[in-house]
Order: structure tokens, then sequence, then C-alpha cells
């Protein structure tokens, strides 16, 4: 197995502190809603755009055999064919994934990508011409598919503010999902005794279900997602 990129878990911690000031100046009212998602695009993008392969150009800094280990379980999530819309695409190497992992499972999975950082949707687009006018560039917050929406919506918490997470499934249910469509919401790594992501959510919008996959250096965290389901209406 490949050893993770040292540059990228450098970038990552520095990150973390970086993503803690720029909430921090949104909560203290010295930047606003656009500039906290400005700020956080500026982190990823000389970070994933530096990367010499897909898998670092998506924030993941192992290789093939840990991305299918870290993310290969959201395919349990795929219950029947149709579209899928990657939030925060960068490389497109996920949405090559589920185009796959649905495949095996007999389903046609037909991918779409969405970035807020045009540069990496370009990359995505080179990466992929045969999908390259599925990708699209705009903030999830307030971006509204022209042509059809989709059957499956992937996204993670920290697109956005943690107190506009509610606020952002809503979003995707009345502009972006399918009327009978999922809302998957890939936490990644979280502590087993916490589900603090999808209790807040739970809160207003309920739960129809969750997947949990053990850590496998560390058996106090777990891989988690969950998910919404949309209502016909």
């Amino acid at each position: 197995m490949r050893e993770r990129d040292p540059i990228l878990e450098r970038l990552k911690e520095r990150g973390w502190r970086e993503v803690a000031a720029i909430d921090e100046a949104l909560a203290e009212g010295r930047i606003d809603e656009r500039g906290w998602h400005e700020g956080m695009a500026a982190l990823i993008k000389p970070a994933y755009l530096s990367a010499d392969n897909p898998y670092a150009q998506a924030g993941h800094s192992g290789n093939a055999e840990t991305w299918e280990a870290s993310r290969g379980f959201i395919a349990e999530a795929l219950h029947q064919s149709g579209t899928f819309l990657d939030v925060g695409c960068a490389s497109g190497i996920l949405m090559e994934s589920v185009h796959r992992w649905g495949a095996e499972r007999s389903l046609e999975i037909e991918p779409h990508g969405l970035d807020i950082v045009p540069e990496l949707a370009h990359l995505a687009r080179r990466r992929l011409p045969n999908w390259a006018d599925r990708i699209h560039v705009g903030n999830i917050r307030i971006w509204r598919p022209i042509s059809h929406r989709f059957d499956f919506v992937l996204i993670r918490p920290e697109y956005v503010p943690a107190t506009r997470r509610t606020e952002l499934v809503r979003h995707l249910m009345n502009h972006v999902l399918m009327p009978n469509g999922r809302i998957i919401v890939f936490v990644g790594t979280e502590e087993t005794h916490l589900r603090l992501i999808e209790s807040t959510i739970a809160a207003e919008i309920p739960v129809d279900g969750r997947i949990e996959i053990p850590h496998p250096h560390d058996n106090r965290l777990v891989r988690r997602l969950f998910w919404i389901d949309g209502i016909e209406r």
C-alpha cells in the first residue's frame, strides 16, 4: 500500500486551523457568508490543484485502495438507477466511482458534478471529457440546475457554515432533488459515540437511513453517512 502523501497531510492539518479561523470570523461578523465560502474555496484550491493524482486532487491522501476503503460504502446508499450529483466534485474521481459502483450492483448511475472552484471543475472536465457537459460551477447553497433535478445528491456537511446545514438540505429538496430522490450526507470520520451533524439536521428533517463502518486504524472512530429521502409532492 502506498504511504500517505506527507505534503497533503500537512496541508490538511494547516487547513483545519484555517477553517476554524474562517468560522470564527463569520461568527464574529468580520465576514459574511459569501466571504466564508470564498475563504473555504481559497483553502482547497491550491492543495487540490498542486496534487499529481485524481485522489489527492479530491482531497484524499491515500491511493485507489484507501479510496475504496473510505468511500466505497457510499454504494450502499444507491437503491435505484438514476442521476447522481456529486457536490464538490473536484477531480471527478467520485463521479467515476459511483458510476462503477452502480454497475457492479446492476444499476445505471449517471454522474454529474458541481464545484465552487472553477479551476477544479475545469480539471474534472479535462479528466472526463465524455462527461464535460455534466460538470458545473456554482455554490450549492444557492445553485439550481437548469435542465433537470437529480435522483441522488451527495453533499458533505462542511460545504456550508454549521448553522446553515438544515437550510442546505431544504434547498436541495426544494430545488435540486427529484421529488422521490435521495440526499446522501457523507460525514466521513466521526467518533463512535457522536452523531452531532446528523442530530442537528434530524431535529428538523427526518433521517431515513444511515451506514457506519469501522475505521481501520482506530476503534474509537467510524466512517459514517446518512440519507434523507425526498417526498413525492
